[in-house]
């Protein structure tokens, strides 16, 4: 006995594995990027330009996350043959920053050490199952001009 199936049953087949298929290539290609923007804390905190600079930088936002450095360290910079400024564009690797504490200097009210976490997605491919690694940090903080600023040239090199 053979099932016999109807005109209108192989168009809704046919549209199912269509729109299987097109959510397979999307979240192969996109890697599930786009889920959630992240925006720029616009607070004068110590932990602000920390967050900021790996949201820009995440962005390619070049000229953002130059701006959440100290001075010192661009000139520090400025003094190299290597620029982590120029060229850099946006990595394909979705990655997410969570601020663990934030310690203020004691005998420097100016100063402070931000204490973070760099999660890392990796595609596992179609089927895959993914990894994940995290990378942890301190940064130091300086107010310069009234605001915070990075003061140190290895956050995210």
């Amino acid at each position: 006995m053979s099932v016999k199936l109807d005109r209108f049953t192989w168009i809704v087949i046919i549209v199912v594995v269509a729109l299987l298929a097109a959510a397979v290539i999307t979240a192969s290609v996109t890697r599930g990027r786009g889920v959630e923007q992240a925006a720029y804390l616009e607070s004068d905190t110590p932990e602000a330009p920390v967050y900021n600079a790996f949201v820009a930088l995440q962005k390619g936002d070049l000229f953002t996350a130059r701006a959440q450095y100290s001075q010192r360290v661009l000139q520090d910079i400025a003094d190299q043959d290597y620029d982590p400024f120029a060229g850099r564009g946006t990595d394909s690797t979705p990655r997410r920053l969570r601020i663990l504490k934030v310690e203020a200097d004691p005998t420097n009210p100016d100063r402070a050490l931000v204490s973070y976490v760099q999660d890392n997605y990796g595609s596992g491919g179609l089927f895959g199952g993914g990894n994940t690694w995290s990378n942890s940090g301190v940064a130091t903080v300086v107010r310069e001009d009234g605001q915070w600023k990075l003061d140190t040239q290895d956050f995210f090199y």
